[in-house]
């Protein structure tokens, strides 16, 4: 994916960033990632994507949001590793899933609980577990 990949794969990392906060250019490399638009991705966020436009370029994004947007970046890195492109991985999240009660797994994506399901049902389709 991007350069965040360091920031989203190592745990020391990750935790730092999540407690001292990502940066906006962080932020956006992140959000461009993900293939959605930043529209898109601030209503999974606990934050206004207004209130994400006033940050300025060198100023830091609070914890929470930070926390978020970091674990959104692992699954969506997680999620075209198991299906292959980030293309398969948005038309999966708007499929509805039979273990998810055929619900779509972007409806879950607006809390940690829900993403956690999300990055679960990707590691059973990896591990060949039907979901």
């Amino acid at each position: 994916m991007s350069d965040y990949s360091n920031i989203v794969n190592d745990p020391a990392v990750k935790y730092g960033k999540s407690v001292e906060g990502l940066s906006k250019f962080e932020f956006m490399d992140i959000v461009a990632s993900t293939g959605l638009n930043i529209t898109q991705f601030s209503s999974l966020l606990p934050v206004s994507k207004r209130t994400i436009e006033k940050v300025k370029d060198h100023e830091l994004l609070r914890p929470d949001v930070s926390d978020r947007t970091l674990e959104l970046g692992a699954l969506f890195q997680h999620g075209v590793e198991v299906l292959g492109s980030l293309q398969a991985f948005h038309e999966w999240l708007q499929a509805p899933i039979v273990s998810l009660g055929s619900r779509k797994p972007f409806d879950f994506l607006d809390r940690s609980s829900g993403i956690s399901l999300v990055n679960d049902t990707l590691g059973r389709i990896a591990h060949g577990v039907y979901s």
